[in-house]
């Protein structure tokens, strides 16, 4: 190994000396600081990426209990007492009618008959040669409902395409189209409301337009009309109608869309308990839970090899989070029906998992649906307590592990600081080694020179 002077190196020339070997070692034993450093900064990004993980599982956690503190599985914003009686409905023929349920509803059976569907008002004009065909002019008047808008046709619009899209922008509650029916006139301007129901009439008024040889002229192809259903079709059946084809206020916590009109067919509606639903949603609650234990307990396993656990064993946040899921799990809910969560199949092993006996949570809910509910609803309850305890861990700025993590990466940060600092100083110590070795190789050769000279000299004087 030979000394460096920039891109020059030198091999102990003059003394001998293997002066490079030499900086390695003494710059060896100053890096020993900055290993440590290293060393405690990798350690430190093991625990963040540990705590990282862990709060992502905390945050999976906080989203199956919100799962079930307001059941979100039914696509609805109300509340968990509201919402945990899941129910599901079926129809006797899905072509004709079908119906969705809200925890508000009741188990049963409904038969329906559709006697009507919702239709909206329709107008269409005679036909024209083509869609650049010439209509008059003046004012066409529209009225939906009562309220009427006047449209202007003049010369940069008096034709069918021209005529429909002043219709289109105009404002009124229609819609214009052309309708190509095939034949010799085969364009047609089509009129139509857009809602359905008998309150949203449609009417036309092309008397202001001329001159007539031209001027539209429409037919109602269509009336506005009420969807109607029969509900427990008989001779004490009841009547009901619906602007639209959907029906949300007939019946409580029920939904019904009539599809088609089926007139003296009898359809039947069944609502049950959707048990599977909450099944589910208890299963993902267990899984979230127990992804958490394992962390924790993955921690706290020993290698036989190195007798070393993990790099956050026996840490007193994670120890403090295992220990108060756990204790929520074994501790009195509420004063309801049931108290605790080994009444609905909730237990755990001795590692601190979760287990569901499903049988058994399927009981409960078949014979104390009400019971169940108000265990996982509520100030106080279930889902409640476990919730207080994530939040309390995950809560912006002030959360334990929030804290945790935004402490372990500024000390990430700081050893980052103090590595680049203590490279630098050795960066300085070895160029002040190679500059001192150098100068002591320049010494050496200088003495070699003048020892060569003397000795060339008492040579010649003694010849």
């Amino acid at each position: 190994m030979g000394l460096r002077i920039g891109a020059v190196t030198f091999g102990g020339l003059s003394s001998g000396i293997d002066t490079d070997e030499i900086i390695t070692k003494l710059v060896e034993l100053q890096r020993r600081p900055v290993t440590l450093l290293e060393d405690r900064k990798t350690d430190f990004e093991e625990k963040l990426s540990i705590l990282q993980d862990l709060a992502t599982r905390v945050r999976t956690l906080q989203t199956r209990l919100r799962a079930l503190d307001n059941m979100n599985i039914l696509g609805t914003d109300r509340s968990f007492d509201e919402e945990f009686k899941k129910y599901t409905t079926t129809s006797g023929d899905t072509d004709i009618i079908t119906a969705t349920a809200t925890s508000s509803a009741q188990p049963g059976t409904l038969t329906v008959e559709v006697t009507n569907l919702a239709a909206n008002s329709r107008h269409v004009s005679q036909g024209y040669t083509e869609k650049t065909s010439e209509v008059s002019t003046g004012t066409f008047s529209i009225t939906v409902d009562g309220t009427q808008t006047d449209i202007t046709i003049d010369s940069s619009n008096n034709t069918v395409e021209g005529f429909i899209q002043a219709v289109n922008d105009s404002g009124a509650d229609v819609r214009a189209f052309v309708l190509n029916d095939g034949q010799a006139d085969p364009y047609r301007i089509v009129i139509e409301g857009t809602k359905t129901g008998e309150d949203y009439v449609v009417t036309l008024d092309t008397s202001g337009l001329a001159p007539p040889q031209t001027r539209p002229s429409f037919d109602l192809t269509q009336n506005a009309e009420n969807a109607m259903l029969t509900l427990d079709p008989g001779p004490n059946g009841i009547d009901v109608e619906s602007s639209t084809n959907i029906f949300t206020d007939v019946i409580e916590g029920l939904t019904l869309e009539a599809i088609s009109e089926a007139v003296g067919t009898n359809v039947a509606i069944q609502v049950k308990e959707d048990e599977d639903a909450i099944v589910s949603a208890i299963q993902d609650l267990v899984g979230a839970y127990n992804d958490i234990a394992t962390l924790i307990q993955e921690q706290a396993e020993v290698d036989p090899k190195t007798n070393r656990g993990g790099p956050l064993i026996g840490d007193t946040t994670l120890v403090g989070l295992q220990r108060q899921l756990s204790s929520i799990l074994v501790g009195v809910i509420g004063e309801g029906g049931i108290v605790a969560a080994a009444q609905i199949g909730l237990s755990t092993d001795a590692e601190g998992k979760l287990s569901l006996d499903e049988d058994k949570l399927r009981e409960k809910l078949s014979s104390s649906l009400d019971d169940v509910a108000s265990f996982f609803s509520g100030s106080g309850s279930f889902t409640d307590q476990l919730r207080a305890v994530a939040d309390t861990y995950l809560k912006p700025v002030t959360g334990l592990l929030v804290t945790r993590i935004d402490g372990t990466s500024r000390s990430i940060s700081d050893f980052e600081d103090q590595i680049e600092r203590a490279e630098d100083r050795l960066d300085t110590f070895e160029e002040n080694l190679v500059r001192q070795f150098a100068a002591l190789e320049s010494a050496i050769s200088g003495f070699q020179q003048q020892s060569l000279f003397l000795n060339q000299f008492l040579l010649m004087l003694t010849a």
